[in-house]
This record gives structure tokens, C-alpha cells and sequence, in this order.
């Protein structure tokens, strides 16, 4: 009952803006070229709207425009992967 619920409230935030995003498989820094021609997705076991949506090419092409609309995708994204993380930590203290 007392436990945390989220480590640092704006780290999911200050990172999507400055391009980093949290996936099942470690960050991606999408400024990396590797992901200018990426057709898929930013995380395959995600289900967020952006990785629903949109692939790493896409949201690479965003950041590297300065798009405001790839702040909006990568901090959905970011926000949903840790309200994710932190659900299955409560699931595991409870089991």
C-alpha cells in the first residue's frame, strides 16, 4: 500500500523529448541512422497507440524534423512502458 509507484514522475517525459525510448529490449536513441529505413515498430510487444501506429523510420523522421507530434508519440510510449513495468512489479510483490 505504501509502496512506489513511479521511480522519477518526468524521466519518462525529458527522455521521449531528447529522443531516448524505454523498450522490452533496452532504450533506442532514435537519432541513430540504423533507424532511418526501420519499418517496424518501436516495440513489438508493446501496445501503446505509437507502437500500434508507427514504425522507427516514421518516428526517427519526426525527431530528426523537430516535429512536435514525435514529443506526443515517444512520451505516450514512454509513459505507457513505465505504468507497464510498474503494474507487473505490484503483480510480483502480490504473488
Amino acid at each position: 500500500a505504501r509502496g512506489v509507484d513511479m521511480m522519477d514522475c518526468v524521466m519518462p517525459s525529458r527522455n521521449a523529448r531528447n529522443g531516448c525510448l524505454f523498450t522490452s529490449t533496452g532504450r533506442v536513441i532514435i537519432k541513430n541512422a540504423r533507424y532511418r529505413a526501420d519499418a517496424g515498430p518501436l516495440d513489438a510487444e508493446c501496445g501503446c497507440y505509437t507502437c500500434q501506429n508507427f514504425t522507427r523510420a516514421y518516428l526517427r523522421h519526426l525527431f530528426v524534423s523537430q516535429e512536435i507530434l514525435f514529443s506526443t508519440l515517444a512520451t505516450i510510449h514512454n509513459l505507457r512502458f513505465y505504468l507497464d513495468t510498474m503494474r507487473a512489479m505490484r503483480r510480483s510483490i502480490l504473488d
